[in-house]
């Protein structure tokens, strides 16, 4: 497989100040699930929907023999070669069992697939803005407008990441973002799990546009 897992390796080339000046370059629909065990919390999936456009950028580069869904053994290439990198940013995911908030430390389960059709195309933007502003991004990690659409219609390159708590919890919140907003990721507001809330987290934002803070989604969610 030509490894590229870029989606990611884009956040590791581009956490730079600029990136204060800077929209997001890639949209991602979050689904948040909860797993429990006898009364308790013992695991939290998150699964990331990549907008259409970036999407069309890495699954070919995937799904090798082109035949429209990952193997198990193109999943497994994928991750290994991302989920290192991705790691060394805490997975872009803080969880909370009660006390501080904290990264995941252990890797997670991981597995991929490719909606087709699309699941969730975001509202237009314009992924260019803020390339050229304040210092500007990398040539090769500027966005560029998209291409004409599929004659099939828009997909979705989808990642699900599975974690396990630290110790069975009544409560758990869930938080997950980029700092730097190169990723702009937001809660799916349907699929909030029974048992659990969406807000925003004042503790976790981006400014990309100074004086106006973009405040991350937090789900948390409460057994009885």
């Amino acid at each position: 497989m030509k490894a590229v897992f870029g989606l990611l390796l884009a956040i590791a080339g581009t956490l730079i100040s600029s990136a204060a000046f800077a929209h997001p370059h890639i949209w991602i629909q979050e689904v948040v699930r909860v797993v429990a065990k006898d009364g308790k919390y013992t695991h939290v999936e998150i699964e990331w929907r990549f907008d259409p456009f970036s999407s069309e950028i890495e699954i070919p580069l995937i799904d090798e023999n082109q035949d429209g869904k990952f193997s198990a053994k193109e999943t497994k290439t994928l991750a290994d070669e991302m989920m290192p990198e991705l790691k060394n940013y805490g997975y872009l995911t803080w969880l909370n069992t009660g006390g501080k908030d904290f990264r995941p430390t252990q890797r997670p389960a991981f597995s991929a697939r490719i909606d087709d059709p699309a699941s969730f195309i975001p509202p237009e933007w314009d992924r260019t803005a803020g390339d050229n502003a304040g210092m500007p991004m990398p040539q090769n990690k500027r966005a560029g407008q998209p291409d004409a659409p599929r004659k099939q219609g828009p997909r979705n390159l989808v990642y699900i990441f599975r974690f396990a708590l630290p110790e069975p919890s009544k409560s758990v919140s869930i938080v997950s973002y980029d700092p730097e907003d190169f990723m702009r990721l937001e809660v799916d507001k349907a699929s909030v799990p029974a048992g659990c809330t969406l807000s925003r987290n004042p503790a976790h934002k981006t400014e990309f546009v100074r004086g106006y803070p973009v405040f991350a989604d937090v789900v948390t969610c409460q057994l009885p």
